[in-house]
């Protein structure tokens, strides 16, 4: 289930645009947020390459699915 997605300038990862899904609580929300800002800013230095990428950090597993397309998805999978 989708949870957060983020939208940012690939030049600085300057955020644009965010949608959050309204049953994320504010708490799990703002780390999600913290931690795609970071992962925009290292692909706005160049430090990953891959046009294509998934970071897993805990429950929610970061998705960088498109070449060219600069947006993160935060997704919440349930053990």
């Amino acid at each position: 289930m989708v949870k957060l997605t983020m939208i940012a300038r690939v030049t600085d990862g300057l955020p644009l645009a965010e949608g959050l899904d309204d049953g994320l609580d504010l708490t799990d929300a703002e780390m999600c947020k913290q931690q795609v800002k970071a992962l925009f800013k290292n692909l706005s230095k160049g430090h990953n390459e891959a046009s294509r990428m998934s970071v897993e950090t805990g429950p929610y597993v970061f998705q960088y699915p498109f070449p060219g397309v600069y947006f993160l998805d935060a997704i919440f999978f349930e053990l």
